[in-house]
């Protein structure tokens, strides 16, 4: 009906008034405070002094001669990344809140001194200051697009509970008339107040429904997660060489890192990109056929204020920073790692070396993908199909590293083309991660959220399995599966090296 408007039609006003206002509270916040100091200065010593603490500690523990054990390094590992991803991560964030705050257009940022609220907006998978789409797109949307105002099933039944009142009064007494006026009347009055109560929290409200399951965040809040996410993948390079320096155990190579040509490492890194690419191309492309989603627009940010390029750049950024760290963490550290641990203990278990060395590649798959999984399970929309579509993509991404021989590069490149093209050049969510960009806008259409993957995205749609399935047949179809056995030849010589 025409009183039933589209969610984001009624609160377009509301939403442009508070962003109006919170712009000029922007510049106000911001510019007295720029150059205070956001944490004390016992803070800055515990997070300038812990990593140095486990550095001096790692280096004695493996130093010592036959004292160092692969679970002894992944833990170590694990304690050193931490440390120094928060250390980076409180150094970068600095100057990015300074730059959010005084040089980018259509920026919200809290006072600097309120640490808090900077955390929480840091933080959050969506800003309920913004309208997307905008009126004007959902205007031209056909019906079956246009998500229906979330109070309109409540004033149905209200409707439906009058009409029943009045026929059941021509029947009635007086007193039952009377009855039925206060029930009239409290309905309305409660309609009302639900009314109220939706105004009040309708940043809450927008951030609940999301009626086209996308997250977005500002241009000058990305740069704030990107930085995160670029400290941590500066604190996992930088714990995986000081362990492997300090180790006789465990080198660069053993953990996928290693360099035997810089031509080589561009080709994994390019051929990883284009595979991992072309198949969210193949799901986006497969989506629009079947009438999931509808594209709206071109190089467009959510905020009309901002500038394309920038914001994209912090997407990028962002994503560069995902890639190195969960590749090196999961794959590097957890999968290659665990092999080489899951042999060693499996030793004498098998009279073949090499049906140790399958055992080993086998279960470390399950334990790594297992993780990669469940480290999704707090992500924006999951749900227990995201959790097992991600299950399958933690055991491609172990495809990756066996078929190129035991390097990471090629799963790097895979990780950065397959999050970058879903989230932010085809406008998909990517595992619930906000996006403040898109070189093609589209809406996932809402009665087919159980297809397209909702809020989580295609990663939570049926089409992905079928995507990694594609993916690895295009890696094993360019790299063969000469590498791979030769690097599980190389995991038994390296067994029979350790007995020694």
């Amino acid at each position: 009906t025409r009183h039933q408007l589209p969610l984001q039609l009624q609160q377009a006003t509301t939403s442009t008034s508070i962003q109006q206002q919170a712009t000029t509270n922007t510049v106000a916040h911001c510019a007295p405070h720029a150059t205070s100091i956001m944490r004390t200065a016992f803070e800055w010593a515990i997070t300038l002094i812990l990593p140095l603490i486990l550095t001096f500690l790692s280096f004695n523990l493996l130093s010592e001669a036959g004292s160092a054990t692969y679970f002894r390094q992944w833990c170590l590992y694990m304690f050193l990344d931490a440390s120094y991803g928060h250390l980076f991560h409180i150094i970068l964030l600095v100057p990015a809140r300074w730059i959010a705050c005084r040089l980018l257009p259509g920026s919200i940022v809290p006072p600097l001194i309120d640490e808090k609220k900077l955390f929480e907006q840091e933080e959050q998978s969506n800003d309920s200051t913004i309208t997307w789409p905008s009126s004007d797109v959902i205007s031209k949307l056909p019906q079956d697009w246009v998500v229906q105002h979330e109070s309109s099933g409540n004033e149905k039944d209200a409707s439906e509970t009058l009409d029943v009142s009045s026929t059941s009064t021509s029947h009635s007494s007086n007193k039952k008339k009377r009855s039925t006026k206060n029930k009239i009347k409290t309905a309305s009055s409660t309609s009302n107040q639900n009314a109220n109560l939706h105004s009040e929290k309708s940043s809450k409200s927008i951030e609940n429904t999301q009626p086209y399951y996308l997250n977005h965040v500002r241009g000058s809040t990305r740069i704030r997660q990107a930085s995160q996410r670029i400290a941590a993948a500066m604190g996992t390079l930088l714990s995986s060489y000081l362990l492997c320096s300090f180790s006789s155990l465990v080198t660069l190579d053993d953990i996928g890192l290693g360099i035997s040509s810089a031509k080589r490492v561009l080709f994994d890194v390019t051929c990883g990109f284009v595979i991992g690419s072309s198949i969210v191309i193949f799901i986006f492309l497969l989506e629009l056929r079947m009438g999931w989603i509808k594209i709206i627009g071109t190089f467009k940010t959510v905020v009309p204020e901002e500038l394309f390029t920038v914001n994209f750049a912090w997407d990028v950024l962002f994503h560069v920073g995902v890639s190195i760290n969960e590749e090196v963490m999961l794959r590097g550290w957890m999968f290659i790692l665990g092999c080489h641990g899951l042999l060693l203990s499996s030793f004498g278990w098998f009279d073949d070396p090499s049906d140790g060395a399958a055992f080993a590649i086998a279960m470390s798959i399950i334990l790594q993908a297992t993780l990669f999984s469940l480290l999704h399970i707090n992500s924006p929309g999951s749900t227990a199909i995201s959790l097992l579509n991600l299950f399958f993509g933690g055991i491609a991404a172990s495809c990756n590293v066996l078929v190129a021989g035991g390097t990471l590069w090629l799963g790097i490149g895979w990780h950065f083309g397959w999050n970058i093209f879903m989230g932010h050049i085809l406008g998909r969510s990517t595992s619930g991660i906000p996006m403040s960009c898109a070189v093609i806008s589209v809406l996932p259409k809402p009665a087919y959220e159980k297809y397209h993957g909702g809020t989580f995205g295609p990663e939570q749609g049926v089409l992905a399995p079928l995507a990694y399935i594609l993916g690895m047949v295009m890696v094993i179809w360019v790299y063969g599966w000469e590498e791979l056995e030769e690097w599980r030849e190389r995991l038994v010589i390296n067994l029979s090296n350790t007995q020694r």
